[in-house]
């Protein structure tokens, strides 16, 4: 699975703004709107749907990453959104460490199979000590499409 088939230039954050989890998710939100992925009237609808996500459990998944999920009718095909901080975001991730790199993943309801390919391959490629570190120091949406271009 490669992610660069769902994940484009203009999807990527190089430094998120919000410094708390709920912001983080709506930015990251904001951005697949702004780049046509989601009608803008769906976009509270969506964002109830990944809080009430986040209210089952954490997304934070440790390793400093976090993936706010959620299948919806909403989206036609998946979208994926890319953010990083620096400082990191609490996000209540399973290792008690903050956040410091968000996948926001949203999949129409009926793709399921390339929806747990998507979550599957972001988890092993973030598993990585390398690639985490390389998304860290990246200084363009450019060099963390390249980091991201794997195949797994």
């Amino acid at each position: 699975m490669n992610l660069l088939k769902y994940l484009r230039p203009a999807g990527v954050i190089l430094e998120m703004k919000s410094s708390e989890k709920k912001a983080v998710i709506e930015d990251l939100l904001d951005a697949v709107v702004a780049m046509g992925g989601l009608p803008a009237e769906k976009r509270t609808a969506v964002l109830a749907a990944l809080l009430e996500r986040e209210e089952l459990t954490s997304t934070g998944l440790g390793y400093g990453l976090a993936v706010p999920h959620v299948k919806t009718n909403d989206v036609d095909r998946i979208q994926i959104v890319f953010g990083r901080s620096v400082k990191g975001v609490e996000f209540a991730s399973l290792d008690g460490n903050p956040a410091q790199f968000f996948f926001l993943v949203l999949a129409p309801t009926h793709e399921i199979e390339p929806y747990l390919r998507v979550l599957s391959a972001i988890s092993f490629l973030m598993k990585e000590e390398a690639n985490r570190r390389t998304l860290l120091r990246a200084k363009s949406a450019e060099e963390i499409l390249r980091t991201l271009d794997q195949n797994v």
